[in-house]
């Protein structure tokens, strides 16, 4: 199953703190990066690193300082309210619009005759846009140099305008691509001057975006050099994790279970397998295996909660299978985090693992543990940033615990081998078969 891309809407905030409710995903997530360089699980489709190659190589004739009449939106920004909104306005195949962020918001100010614009856009487009989400992956890959175009993004301009015979986009000499770029440059400025789109209906620039950048139509030269550049990586792991995707073998399992650790374990069976990834992959798995004993815990102990009309006592809680399982093997496991992490030579990850999870570490009984379980979601709640988050759970006068009712459950936790969190094999599966490396 392809994780969703949440973009469609912008997330809710609250005080609440809806999500990591033990504190366990910062972790995980440096040793996604580790292993994945500049890939993020919202990302699905290499071809919007192209597009932000071209917003950067038109926005390069904007002074650094420039932006809207609404003193907000810079020119990247104005270009992007115009590719997705000409997407929208042009392509018929709602297929063909899965995965592009802003989508939903576009085809509400379309249906309600208003151009994009600031306040019709994504809450925070610099994180949730298609330029934020993929800004990570085009610096690694050095496409986007400090918001510039870097040189592989110059290549990559260039590789696209050749293949969609549009010479001229670029460069002094003029050529087919020369009235598209001025056409584009036209409505970035008219569009910074109304702090909006600032095109109407008939313009036919709406359709240089379907017929030049459309999300599933990548040409094949332009798909070879997107490969290329996923294939080259010395800082992580990218590669190997993306060869061993695309080999019959990988391919095969992960369509088939859509199991991360079954995939990395299948990846661990590999004889050539580099040391540093196997030290990597093995930490991921205890770490996670960690993790899945304390999730399931908590889970059940919501549950349990929520089926004794919202509220019940450590001693109810200490009975559940889960939780005597987490107070039997999680100090063992613990042991063994804190040795692979130091494996990796990563102080800041042995560090952070301590300080975080040690007091729910310690041997003790059942009742005890519960309290530092349910203590420790309160403490990671309280220390959100930036003022905070309230706990899912209150202590009562009597001693026991109540769940609030918005975090009640009406099952418990997975009680399987399964990653708690995701290390970025989906989207490499979706770039992938976007370009052609997979069927």
């Amino acid at each position: 199953m392809l994780v969703p891309l949440l973009s469609e809407k912008d997330p809710l905030v609250s005080t609440e703190g809806t999500i990591d409710p033990l504190g366990m995903y910062a972790i995980a997530d440096s040793l996604a990066v580790r292993l994945v360089p500049g890939v993020r699980e919202r990302q699905t489709h290499p071809r919007f690193l192209t597009t932000s190659a071209v917003a950067l190589s038109l926005c390069s004739e904007f002074d650094p300082d420039v932006v809207a009449s609404d003193n907000i939106s810079e020119p990247w920004q104005v270009f992007e309210w115009y590719v997705v909104e000409g997407l929208v306005r042009e392509t018929k195949e709602e297929k063909k619009l899965r995965g592009l962020p802003g989508r939903a918001k576009a085809t509400r100010a379309r249906q309600d005759n208003v151009p994009l614009s600031a306040p019709r856009y994504l809450k925070t487009p610099s994180v949730f846009g298609f330029q934020g989400v993929y800004r990570t992956l085009a610096r690694e890959l050095g496409i986007d140099l400090a918001g510039s175009l870097g040189e592989t993004g110059r290549e990559l301009v260039r590789v696209w305008e050749r293949e969609q015979a549009l010479a001229g986009f670029t460069g002094s000499v003029a050529g087919p691509g020369t009235p598209w770029r001025e056409s584009l440059s036209k409505a970035i400025r008219e569009g910074l001057a109304k702090a909006s789109t600032a095109r109407s209906g008939g313009w036919d620039g709406w359709r240089f975006f379907r017929e030049h950048l459309s999300i599933y139509d990548i040409g094949r030269r332009e798909s070879r050099f997107l490969e290329q550049l996923l294939l080259e990586d010395n800082t992580g792991h990218r590669g190997d994790v993306l060869r061993f995707l695309c080999s019959p073998a990988g391919h095969a399992l992960f369509e088939e279970s859509e199991s991360e650790r079954e995939f990395h374990q299948a990846m661990l069976e590999s004889v050539s397998l580099p040391e540093p990834l196997r030290l990597l992959l093995r930490a991921i798995d205890v770490y996670e295996r960690f993790c899945r004993l304390l999730e399931d815990a908590f889970d059940d102990c919501r549950f349990e909660m929520t089926r004794r009309a919202g509220r019940a006592s450590a001693q109810d809680l200490a009975r559940l299978d889960s939780v005597l399982l987490a107070v039997r093997e999680i100090p063992d496991l613990f042991e063994q985090v804190l040795e692979r992490f130091g494996a990796l030579s990563r102080v800041d990850a042995v560090d952070r693992f301590t300080s975080g999870f040690a007091s729910v570490a310690e041997k003790t009984d059942a009742p005890d543990w519960v309290e530092r379980l349910l203590e420790h979601h309160s403490r990671v709640q309280r220390g959100k940033p930036p003022r905070g988050r309230a706990p899912w759970l209150e202590r009562n006068n009597d001693g026991s615990w109540m769940i609030r009712a918005a975090y009640r459950r009406d099952s418990g936790g997975r009680h399987d081998d399964s990653y708690v969190h995701q290390y970025r094999t989906n989207p490499l599966r979706s770039f992938a078969r976007d370009l052609g490396m997979v069927t």
